[in-house]
């Protein structure tokens, strides 16, 4: 699945489910799954629907549509009501971030495979983003302070960006990569994002002026999308042709899916720990979910996680 698709209607919770830890086909040993519940957030009528971003006080955005790769709108949901809108001229308009003052981020695009703009919204009017001359830039993620995180270039290659009081400041992951990506920041500023370098995905955090990585054990496809302020972040990993998402805190790893899911992959995560995301049943029908609060708690309970080696660059 790629980051530029598609969604068209409106939102409604369907289903409430625990939200199991590992399968058997990638059982951790020792491992107890989180105390997490998830709820299934589709809009009516679409062919899939995605959430990536919600704030502190619950408020979600994402996009739908009828095919992955097709037409699609972006959305955001509050307290029951869901908002409809689309960048003007573009065929695709993906909300990918909200911050408490419901600034929202996204990308939109009207041909996926030459160019795409990054755009602010405030409920009213679109700010476009544009990264000097690169034809592509792609807006991700927005703090309080309105700091944007995202990747610019082109469709061959990016680079990660900060942007703060109108200028852009590159992010400059470790090691050689094709594509570098900033996907979410907190209010401390801290940043967390991945690169691409052939098959492998190499996740990473920024705190205190050294990258981290984060790099879920016995496997090399990692990605890191999301960052509270407790520090917890979240993401997916890929093993055995599944997506998995996993929760992130000071080198223990949480791991969980949507029960019989192919794809769980966690997006985003607020104040209070709810985790938002989307999960693949079969074929191409995508569903969006948003979790009760995950604490800094669920990594203290014995036999809870992965333990990694946190190492910093």
């Amino acid at each position: 699945m790629t980051r530029l698709h598609k969604l068209a209607c409106t939102l409604i919770l369907l289903s409430c489910a625990p939200l199991i830890g590992i399968a058997a086909a990638h059982a951790q040993e020792n491992s107890e799954p989180p105390k997490l519940t998830v709820t299934t957030v589709d809009v009516p009528g679409a062919g899939f629907t995605l959430l990536w971003g919600i704030n502190s006080a619950g408020e979600m955005v994402g996009d739908y549509g009828q095919s992955i790769g097709g037409a699609s709108s972006g959305f955001s949901y509050s307290s029951g009501t869901f908002t409809y809108f689309d960048y003007p001229g573009q065929s695709v308009t993906i909300a990918t971030g909200i911050n408490d003052s419901g600034l929202i981020v996204g990308i939109a695009t009207q041909d996926p495979e030459t160019t795409a703009v990054g755009f602010l919204y405030d409920g009213t009017t679109f700010t476009a983003l544009q990264d000097g001359s690169n034809s592509a830039t792609y807006a991700y993620g927005i703090n309080n302070a309105g700091t944007v995180v995202g990747s610019a270039g082109s469709l061959n290659i990016t680079k990660g960006f900060e942007l703060l009081n109108g200028r852009y400041k590159t992010v400059k992951f470790p090691g050689p990569y094709y594509y570098g990506f900033a996907e979410g920041i907190n209010n401390l500023g801290e940043i967390v994002g991945y690169t691409i370098l052939g098959s492998d995905d190499y996740g990473y955090a920024y705190k205190n002026g050294k990258f981290l990585d984060i790099e879920f054990p016995g496997t090399t496809e990692t990605k890191a999308l999301g960052i509270n302020d407790n520090g917890i972040i979240v993401g997916w990993y890929g093993t055995g042709g599944f997506i998995y998402s996993f929760a992130y805190l000071n080198g223990k790893y949480i791991s969980f899916e949507y029960p019989g899911a192919l794809v769980t992959g966690a997006t985003g995560i607020n104040k209070s720990g709810q985790i938002v995301g989307q999960y693949q049943l079969s074929g191409d029908i995508w569903h969006g979910f948003v979790t009760s609060p995950i604490s800094a708690a669920d990594f203290e309970r014995p036999g809870c996680c992965r333990v990694a080696t946190v190492e910093g660059r």
